[in-house]
């Protein structure tokens, strides 16, 4: 299936060449890594947050959808992966702040950026519904574990009192509670002020992408590279390799199967890096993990996409 390769390809090339030319503006002087942490702090308050409320307010509810498909991935989540996240880093990596963005890698794949691309790919464009709703729910849950788990790596324990209200007031959380509000309204977005999010939504890929290109450094690669590889070993092997046999097994087939393929098995988000750095994480390690990830997905993706189709699955 060498139109699954391609498809992949298409949707990390443009990744890739963002990335590079984060480095390049970086090596020119162009702008320095203190500079972009500011241009990190306002893609995690603003950028990102107008980019999940498009995606979940442009959600078409009437598409058929299966209420198994989404308590099977919550549960995976909630019940596996999030307590491996939570538990497994800090045990193999001593340094607190490492542990948390790896455990933030393994949790949050990049549903949004990649997955929805992937899934049009195979399905075409505008014949995904079950793969976007599946993200109306995923991506807000992967979310909020995010900020849990960022909040008790950080300080070592979970602050019962505060942890609600550092979750409600983390800017993704916000974003999907006023999407979930503006979806029960009688009209929809003026179209005037829908283009304003549209546009200030249409930079984030490529802004996030240039800041992860700056923060690179490949000394830093050879340094981390332990905490790096365990990091990719829970994202883009153990999670896949428990959880997609196991949805094929449950009897997930078509857009099913493929919106559980992109949650299990995408690359990590690149949402994390900016959350990471904000909360008080590794960044250039999150960095790191997102490109190492992105990267080896063009292989795993179209392995995985080539299995499913070869058995008939998809």
């Amino acid at each position: 299936m060498p139109e699954s390769f391609v498809a992949a390809l298409r949707v990390v090339f443009p990744m890739a060449l963002l990335m590079l030319l984060g480095a390049g503006v970086r090596k020119a002087g162009v702008v320095d890594r203190p500079a972009m942490r500011s241009v990190d702090k306002l893609t995690f308050r603003v950028f990102m947050p107008v980019l999940l409320f498009k995606n979940i307010y442009e959600t078409d509810l009437s598409q058929s959808f299966t209420l198994k498909e989404a308590v099977f991935a919550s549960l995976a989540l909630v019940l596996v992966i999030f307590p491996a996240a939570l538990l497994l880093p800090p045990r193999v990596v001593k340094n607190r702040a490492q542990a948390a963005s790896i455990g933030q890698a393994a949790i949050r794949s990049n549903y949004i950026l990649f997955g929805i691309a992937a899934a049009e790919s195979i399905f075409g464009e505008g014949n995904i519904g079950s793969v976007a709703l599946l993200g109306a729910i995923v991506v807000p849950l992967t979310n909020a574990l995010s900020v849990i788990l960022l909040e008790v790596n950080r300080s070592g324990r979970a602050d019962l009192k505060k942890l609600p209200l550092s979750i409600l007031k983390n800017p993704m959380i916000g974003a999907t509670i006023a999407a979930a509000a503006a979806m029960a309204l009688p009209f929809r977005i003026p179209e005037l002020l829908w283009d304003v999010v549209k546009s200030i939504a249409g930079v984030t890929t490529t802004i996030s992408f240039i800041s992860l290109g700056v923060s690179l450094d490949l000394g830093q690669f050879r340094e981390n590279r332990r905490p790096l590889a365990f990091g990719l070993m829970l994202r883009m092997v153990l999670v896949p390799l428990v959880f997609l046999p196991l949805s094929a097994a449950l009897g997930f087939r078509g857009q099913s199967l493929c919106g559980l393929m992109v949650l299990f098995a995408a690359p990590t988000a690149v949402a994390s890096y900016p959350m990471a750095v904000a909360m008080g994480a590794d960044g250039p390690l999150a960095g790191q993990l997102v490109c190492a990830s992105t990267v080896l997905s063009v292989f795993t993706m179209f392995c995985y996409t080539f299995l499913f189709k070869s058995l008939g699955l998809l």
